[in-house]
């Protein structure tokens, strides 16, 4: 179970299915025993069950085309009466060479306008691209998923190690410099990390700025963060 419960668990919580409290309350009873009632389990099993089922797409089923049959042919025709049109006069057309001309100018300015639109488009668009390509993102060493929480609140730490380590141990300190929380994480081949705390609890009493702590390896990074515990 292990790992790919906890992964688990933090899927849910970042859907927002289930209470949210029991499951984190069940995440930090896992990570700190490695153990999990049946009660729990299920509870977890359940809501992945629930909210993993692939949607069934009902097919409709093509509409059957009626073919009509035609009209029966009337049974005496008409005849048809035959009548001499008198020729018409041949009218004179007038000579359009002038209004040729100017009709030729206006489409040839369209299409000129036309083009150079175009290729201020696409000139726009592949810097764009070029921009996009040369300025890739990059995971932060240490990083929250807000810069303030209240009492209850469910804080999402995440980061990247700067050199390859299998653990990393996370901590809080409240303003007054005391340790309230700690956790050792698994760091992943690619050297992010991610877990879970609940801002409140023993230590949570005080307002004020608070400090996330990341050591693995010799190295260290801090992030921080307010907290109101009213």
């Amino acid at each position: 179970m292990g790992q790919f419960f906890t992964d688990d668990i933090d899927s849910l919580l970042k859907l927002g299915h289930g209470d949210s409290a029991r499951l984190a309350k069940i995440r930090e009873e896992f990570v700190r025993t490695k153990l999990v009632s049946i009660d729990d389990r299920k509870y977890v099993e359940g809501l992945l069950a629930r909210y993993s089922q692939p949607v069934e797409t009902k097919q409709e089923k093509p509409k059957e085309s009626r073919i009509v049959p035609p009209p029966p042919p009337p049974r005496n025709p008409p005849t048809l009466l035959e009548v001499k049109q008198k020729p018409k006069k041949e009218e004179s057309i007038p000579k359009l060479e002038g209004s040729k001309t100017k009709l030729r100018n206006v489409v040839i300015a369209v299409c000129a306008t036309v083009f150079a639109v175009l290729v201020v488009s696409f000139v726009a668009m592949n810097q764009d691209l070029e921009t996009g390509i040369g300025t890739p993102s990059v995971a932060k060493a240490l990083e929250l998923d807000s810069t303030s929480y209240v009492r209850g609140d469910i804080i999402s730490i995440s980061g990247k190690t700067k050199e390859a380590t299998s653990i990393a141990t996370l901590s809080i300190t409240n303003p007054a410099g005391t340790q309230i929380w700690s956790e050792t994480v698994t760091v992943k081949p690619s050297g992010t990390f991610a877990t879970l705390a609940i801002a409140g609890g023993e230590g949570w009493d005080q307002p004020g700025t608070y400090t996330v702590s990341v050591s693995y390896s010799g190295n260290s990074d801090t992030a921080t963060f307010s907290f109101d515990p009213s």
